[in-house]
């Protein structure tokens, strides 16, 4: 067919495909957010396919962004349960990128026909042809694959990350002291049941001495809460203590309720609390009052949702017994009730929240910024703050967006040590 045909030939079959797939995708990324956020017992009910269901969810979600940006223009709210928002979001979010299909042919027709190229020989029509094709094809194919795997592949990556850091008059017989951090595992919509699991058994399998919980075990729906305290209890049952604070989307649910059922399955939760770690020859021991040779192990209430009270925390705690703090939100390391002159010793404060920022773009960051009145500064790691040193970890689950990029999720090892002079951690290698 002669070129000149072939360029004043019309888009029909470029629309019509473009038609049929707005009206594959458009049902089915509406049946996924109806049935994930609308319909929490049910989600329950087919939790075994979670592992499934919710990465395709997420995807969904991250596909049709710009829809939900519309959404929320219109009705003034996000509404993620809301069907009507849900089919605005997905209507137009698959439109979007329909018409984003059509301008990407219609661009590379005009590059490949354009009469100032008329007179190209056959080699250079050939590679011209080449280059256009490899940029409108293997952009988006770029961008799509990239998105799929930070929707679906990374979120169920798992990293162990392992420190050793000094504390200053740690007893002898707690020298060595293994903490294993759990935190954000979000159990919900976003984040399936199984992979949860995996994390608890790569957990258990550290056989550490005790388990750390900072909170948010749920990510939104009374329904979850009762399952997740009850997938929690495997640690106890192994004999390890284990001890918690809790975050700022379980009291978003029901703060108290989770403290129940957690405290019921063997957890001790500890918001604006302590226990004391013991360690005699059969075994690790939580005890509610001091000790010579302890360890405080203290909690704080969350940052935003709770009340942050060290001084009840710490109270009565000897002055040369050394304490780490569980706190949900290392900002509370900014806290004045923290900071202040003459407020109660801390030795190591552990912190979630972050997610360690979920996505890191190379040269810019992370988005830990989002969730963190301090930047960068708490998104991951150990870090000194104004009055302790704070370790964050990227936990678990998924919060603000269902995607995870550069940023995989993660527990952590901390090994604790006696006799250092500066509180300064020696990080080993993270292992996947």
């Amino acid at each position: 067919m002669p070129d000149s045909q072939r360029r004043t030939r019309p888009l029909p079959r470029a629309a019509a495909i473009a038609a049929l797939v707005f009206l594959a995708l458009t049902p089915i990324a509406f049946g996924l957010h109806a049935a994930l956020w609308t319909h929490g017992p049910y989600v329950l009910r087919l939790e075994p396919l979670g592992w499934l269901l919710k990465p395709l969810g997420n995807l969904m979600h991250i596909l049709t962004a710009p829809g939900w940006l519309i959404a929320r223009l219109m009705l003034r709210s996000w509404g993620e349960a809301d069907l009507v928002a849900s089919a605005i979001a997905c209507d137009a979010g698959i439109a979007i990128l329909c018409v984003l299909g059509l301008w990407l042919r219609a661009l590379r027709r005009e590059l490949l026909w354009k009469p100032a190229f008329a007179s190209d020989s056959p080699t250079l029509r050939s590679r011209r042809r080449f280059l256009t094709n490899t940029l409108s094809v293997g952009c988006p194919a770029l961008v799509g694959g990239t998105l799929v795997d930070a929707a679906c592949r990374q979120p169920l990556s798992l990293d162990l990350a392992r420190y050793t850091i000094p504390i200053r008059d740690l007893p002898p017989s707690l020298n060595g002291l293994r903490l294993v951090q759990i935190s954000d595992t979000h159990l919900g919509l976003r984040v399936p049941r199984d992979f949860i699991q995996r994390a608890l058994d790569r957990a258990i399998a550290l056989k550490p001495d005790v388990f750390v919980l900072t909170g948010d075990y749920v990510h939104c729906g009374l329904e979850w809460l009762e399952p997740a305290a009850q997938q929690l209890a495997c640690l106890v049952r192994w004999g390890i203590p284990t001890v918690a604070v809790r975050g700022n989307h379980d009291w978003f649910n029901d703060g108290r309720g989770m403290g129940s059922l957690m405290q019921s399955v063997g957890i001790r939760v500890i918001d604006n609390d302590r226990l004391f770690v013991t360690r005699s020859p059969a075994a690790i021991t939580l005890l509610d009052t001091p000790s010579h040779d302890a360890l405080c192990i203290a909690g704080l209430g969350d940052l935003r949702q709770h009340v942050v009270d060290p001084d009840t925390a710490l109270h009565g705690v000897p002055p040369s017994m050394p304490r780490i703090v569980l706190a949900h939100n290392p900002d509370t390391a900014e806290h004045p009730s923290v900071t202040r002159r003459g407020s109660p010793r801390i030795d190591l404060m552990l912190s979630g929240h972050t997610h360690g920022g979920q996505v890191r773009i190379p040269g810019l960051g992370t988005g830990a910024g989002l969730v963190s009145s301090y930047g960068e500064k708490y998104a991951v790691g150990l870090v000194q703050g104004p009055a302790c040193p704070v370790l964050i970890t990227r936990g678990v689950g998924m919060s603000l967006v269902p995607i995870r990029f550069l940023v995989p999720p993660e527990i952590v090892e901390v090994t604790l040590i006696r006799d250092a002079p500066q509180p300064v951690a020696a990080k080993e290698p993270r292992t996947s």
